[in-house]
């Protein structure tokens, strides 16, 4: 095994969690889930060379996968001619081990802007306000605000009796 290898085999060990919940936050379904996943290892591993070290090597695989994740929204909506039902509520419509909230979960994140969910995958990754603001682009007091709204639709999304103010 080279070294570029061994050093990917590390990278996706110790990132791969990570990636598999921006997969699942851009892309509810579990199938497109796995083969965007499979799109942003080989976007890593075809940019490897380029990480100068400017930033963490996990803010750069974010990032990596987020733009993956985006390019590969925006290429299925182009090829979809015909949507699918709705079939959530059918069951085995989940991997093994899910519950019912991490679906209902998965399925509010799903619903938010993209940029929203980015975010809040950065947030469930237990990454700080200024490491997510440095993914983004955004100031740190932004990013909390924003951090608070999201927050806040989505239990709006998953509570819809919450809704009722």
């Amino acid at each position: 095994m080279t070294h570029r290898e061994q050093t990917f085999e590390a990278l996706v060990r110790d990132n791969r969690d990570s990636i598999y919940r921006i997969c699942r936050a851009y892309v509810y379904d579990r199938l497109w889930a796995d083969d965007l996943y499979q799109e942003i290892l080989l976007q890593l591993w075809g940019s490897m060379d380029s990480y100068r070290g400017a930033a963490k090597l996990s803010t750069w695989v974010y990032r990596v996968a987020v733009n993956t994740a985006i390019t590969y929204n925006t290429r299925q909506k182009k090829h979809a001619h015909q949507q699918l039902p709705d079939i959530s509520g059918l069951p085995d419509d989940h991997a093994p081990g899910e519950d019912e909230q991490l679906q209902a979960l998965y399925h509010a994140i799903n619903q938010l802007e993209p940029q929203d969910r980015l975010v809040i995958s950065l947030v469930l990754e237990g990454l700080s306000y200024k490491e997510i603001a440095e993914i983004t682009g955004a100031t740190v007091t932004n990013t909390g605000a924003r951090i608070s709204r999201i927050k806040t639709r989505i239990m709006n999304l998953t509570n819809p009796e919450s809704n009722t103010r």
